[in-house]
């Protein structure tokens, strides 16, 4: 389970994950299934198109990649151009009323309404259309990878929609991507079908329940908006003692079907390098070596060691 961030969010993953390969001896592509909301739709589809964990760390560090990565960021660089920096007007502007979808689906759910959500429904539609950075996924593959889910929300009601999940409507990789990451007020709702869809992480920054139901024995989250111990001292203190909350919940409706649990969250050391701005793009190479030793020192812990046991031994067994 790969959560939002932004780009400061996507280094976090790839210096945990990368510890889970070469400190850790677990593959993470070889998971059953990758969840993966905003930022962390990003990192979940590069590792179901083939990219390393060690080569993520590697690219968000600034390190030569593998042989068998560069083709890939030799496709996407093209589209890899810098973000253009949020404007205070974009989000003042053009506010919407509730849609009778929201009111009816808050009336007959209130207990299921997420202020969050709502938030997302009213505001602004952003001027930039991530569509045109992640079509380039549809040229390294042209069907929807194995194993891959991606967490979205309806504009005009706010509910969570789960790409690549039986059931769920059908989209283009590029465009569930693209949906999952359309932060209201700076993205572009993205079409897909008849309705429209922005950031996944508006429903919840984790959306680790969605797993609830998959059978699993471990699920590994990674969790770049909340803080250990949802301690943090910096002026987002409040944001990411509610996101390490949620996250909480989350993981008890996980571990009441008998599914284990290993979180990654960002210590005070590593929030400390993160910064306030999680679109920054010039502190990755920092960001992804703290987020490696906070996961180090935390895999090593007893408990956790023994968690990740049950998904590290069988490459073991194989090797």
């Amino acid at each position: 389970m790969l959560g939002a961030g932004g780009v400061v969010g996507q280094a976090f993953h790839a210096g945990v994950l990368a510890a889970l390969e070469e400190d850790v001896g677990w593959d993470p592509r070889s998971a059953e299934i990758i969840v993966g909301s905003s930022a962390g739709s990003v990192t979940g589809a590069t590792l179901r198109l083939g990219v390393a964990a060690s080569d993520l760390a590697a690219r968000a560090e600034g390190r030569p990649v593998s042989r068998a990565s560069r083709a890939f960021f030799a496709i996407v660089d093209g589209a890899d151009e810098a973000l253009p920096s949020p404007s205070l007007t974009d989000i003042v502007r053009g506010w919407h009323l509730p849609s009778p979808a929201l009111l009816t689906r808050t009336i007959r759910r209130p207990w299921a309404a997420r202020p969050s959500a709502i938030a997302g429904t009213l505001m602004p539609a952003g001027r930039y259309d991530l569509r045109e950075r992640t079509e380039v996924l549809d040229q390294i593959r042209s069907g929807w990878p194995p194993g891959l889910w991606i967490c979205a929300a309806r504009q005009d009601d706010g509910r969570r929609v789960v790409f690549g999940r039986d059931g769920s409507p059908f989209a283009r990789l590029s465009e569930a991507v693209a949906a999952s990451c359309a932060i209201p007020s700076y993205f572009a709702p993205v079409p897909i079908g008849s309705r429209h869809y922005i950031d996944g992480g508006v429903h919840s920054a984790t959306n680790a329940d969605v797993l609830v139901h998959a059978g699993l024995d471990v699920v590994i989250v990674v969790s770049p908006m909340s803080a250990a111990h949802g301690t943090s001292r910096g002026a987002d203190a409040g944001l990411r003692w509610a996101m390490h909350r949620r996250l909480e919940r989350e993981m008890r409706r996980l571990r009441a079907q008998g599914t284990k649990v290993v979180r990654f969250e960002p210590s005070a050391a590593t929030l400390a390098v993160m910064g306030l701005n999680a679109m920054a793009e010039d502190r990755s190479a920092e960001v992804a070596r703290a987020a490696r030793q906070d996961a180090v020192a935390h895999a090593a812990s007893t408990r956790t060691a023994r968690r990740l046991l049950a998904v590290a031994a069988p490459r073991s067994r194989a090797a």
